[in-house]
C-alpha cells in the first residue's frame, strides 16, 4: 500500500536543492529548517497532488502528516475517497518532553517547534482534523509501548464495507 508522509518529501525536495558543505556534508537550503516555511508549502503542495493522483485512479493509500489540511481533504473528497483520520495525541508532559528530545539532537525546525509548544503557540486543536472526513480514530500515545491499533483497524474495516 503507498504510503505518503510530508516529512519525507520534504527531505527529497531538499535535498534535491542541496550543495556540499566545505566539511564535505550535505548543505541545505536554509528553507528546509523553518517549519511552515516555503520548503513545507510545496512539500504540502507535492503530496496534495500525489494523493489526488492516487485516489482519481481509485488506489487505497496512507497519508502520513501532523495537520491533515484544507487542500489535502478537499483533494481528496474531490475524488469521492473516504478518509479515515487517525488523530495521534499525548498529554502536554509527554508532549514537551518529546520535542526538548528532538531539539537537543540539533534539528533547527525541531528546536523551533519545541520553542513555540513552550511558549503556548501550539494548541491542540490546530491538530484536530477538519470537519468532512468519514471517521476520525484518537490514539494516545502518552503511554510507554505500542499504542493500541485495533480501533484503527475497525474504523478501516467498516470504510471498506
Amino acid at each position: 500500500m503507498p504510503f505518503l508522509t510530508r516529512d519525507e518529501i520534504k527531505a527529497g525536495l531538499g535535498l534535491s536543492s542541496a550543495s556540499v558543505a566545505e566539511d564535505g556534508g550535505v548543505q541545505l537550503n536554509p528553507d528546509f529548517h523553518i517549519a511552515g516555511g516555503p520548503l513545507s508549502l510545496r512539500a504540502e503542495a507535492v503530496m496534495v497532488n500525489a494523493a489526488r493522483l492516487l485516489a482519481s485512479s481509485g488506489v487505497s493509500f496512507v497519508v502520513e502528516s501532523s495537520v491533515l489540511s484544507h487542500k489535502l481533504l478537499d483533494a481528496l473528497l474531490a475524488c469521492d475517497a473516504r478518509v479515515l483520520a487517525v488523530h495521534v495525541v499525548a498529554r502536554e508532559p509527554v508532549i514537551d518532553e518529546r520535542l526538548r528530545a528532538r531539539a537537543a539532537e540539533g534539528g533547527a525546525a525541531d528546536r523551533q517547534l519545541s520553542s513555540q509548544f513552550r511558549r503556548g503557540e501550539m494548541k491542540r486543536s490546530i491538530f484536530d482534523p477538519p470537519g468532512g472526513v468519514d471517521a476520525v480514530v484518537e490514539v494516545d500515545t502518552s503511554e510507554a509501548g505500542d499504542p493500541d491499533i485495533d480501533p484503527i483497524e475497525t474504523a478501516v474495516v467498516a470504510l471498506m464495507r
